[in-house]
């Protein structure tokens, strides 16, 4: 197979002797009628890829969107959309450094046109416009591309749980859990609290605390509001503790509670200064005491590890207990772990030993698209 590539501004064309040339390419204005073609194909007619709220929240409006468009590229071939690969981009924090990058996701190519090499000319192209790619939750073959393209594989993300009713969440399971129901703290001080904006608090804390991941998101106050705050589909609840009227931490909680058989409560995004974790916690557990009946916590690294074991919280991506992650309705069949992969698009990057252990890497369930409404 003979493959000729021609760049076009900022298109590239692929012509495959034999077959019909494509055009890799960003979303345009008049692809909606196509769009909903392949998304009802690849995804079915209700996934919340159809939605215009999600689309311009998850592509447009994100603070992080330097590129002033849909940031949605494709492969199309004779008027069809054959392949797909959504991009969210972000600050990332490198030790002392900020770089550009960007989450792929939603990456699907249709089964009739797989084996072309599309899936991975789509991630060449995108990563020309970073200095580090990453997926969450990616595929065999997305991991494959990755691997193939000097990207990492760096394993499963920690999923700490947390039992707040025991006997429901073991009847529902069917099994014996070898673990304890959560302890709830009385006579907590009432410093712990909901907000619904940030102020200066922030960004003096985040200064501070950023210290403490050698690599994460850049977690400004636009990209909070933006990802959950002034959220236009999800009731996040963002809750906060002070100490002596300084901000010490956050958490971020969405309760998945619309199923009367097992409810859930997820943390999808933490950062607590150090010396306050345990207390953040205890806070925690209690806030959410009568609301679900398990908590879960996705992130990488071992940055809290400790913290939610003195707690009682289990890590359940070494255990592997048949507890859902999928909810709305619950799917008990879904794999309950999350991958992690990037790639170091810039070369020039800190020692490659330090990117390579995921210890020192923090990133969340929320921080790609694992967390987002059905």
């Amino acid at each position: 197979m003979v493959i000729i590539i021609y760049k076009l501004y900022n298109r590239i064309q692929i012509q495959v002797c034999g077959v019909s040339p494509s055009l890799i390419r960003f979303l345009e204005a008049g692809d909606a009628k196509n769009l909903k073609k392949f998304y009802d194909e690849a995804y079915g007619s209700k996934h919340i890829l159809h939605s215009p709220i999600h689309q311009d929240w998850q592509f447009k409006k994100n603070p992080f969107n330097t590129f002033n468009r849909v940031t949605i590229v494709l492969d199309e071939n004779e008027n069809e959309i054959t392949s797909h690969c959504g991009l969210i981009p972000v600050e990332l924090k490198v030790l002392n450094s900020t770089r550009s990058a960007l989450w792929h996701v939603s990456f699907f190519t249709l089964e009739r046109y797989r084996g072309q090499g599309l899936g991975t000319k789509l991630i060449q192209y995108s990563n020309n416009l970073c200095d580090f790619s990453m997926v969450l939750n990616g595929s065999d073959g997305t991991k494959k591309i990755y691997v193939n393209t000097g990207g990492k594989d760096l394993g499963n993300l920690n999923r700490y749980v947390g039992l707040l009713d025991k006997n429901r969440v073991e009847e529902f399971s069917r099994i014996t859990i070898p673990k304890n129901q959560l302890n709830f703290v009385s006579n907590l001080n009432p410093d712990f609290k909901r907000v619904f904006n940030l102020d200066q608090k922030y960004e003096k804390f985040w200064e501070k605390v950023k210290e403490k991941f050698p690599i994460t998101v850049n977690r400004t106050m636009e990209y909070l509001d933006w990802r959950y705050l002034k959220h236009p589909l999800l009731d996040y609840h963002f809750m906060i503790l002070e100490k002596n009227n300084e901000l010490v931490g956050f958490t971020v909680l969405r309760f998945e509670d619309k199923n009367e058989v097992l409810k859930a409560i997820r943390i999808v995004d933490l950062v607590v200064l150090s010396g306050y974790e345990r207390e953040f916690l205890q806070h925690m557990v209690n806030y959410c005491k009568g609301k679900g009946h398990f908590m879960d916590f996705f992130c990488s690294g071992k940055f809290y590890r400790d913290d939610f074991e003195r707690e009682g919280f289990f890590n359940n991506t070494d255990l592997n207990l048949p507890i859902p992650s999928v909810f709305n309705p619950i799917d008990v069949n879904r794999r309950s772990h999350i991958n992690f992969f990037y790639n170091a698009v810039d070369k020039d990057v800190p020692n490659k030993e330090i990117l390579d252990d995921v210890n020192n890497w923090y990133f969340v369930k929320a921080d790609s698209d694992q967390d987002r409404a059905n």
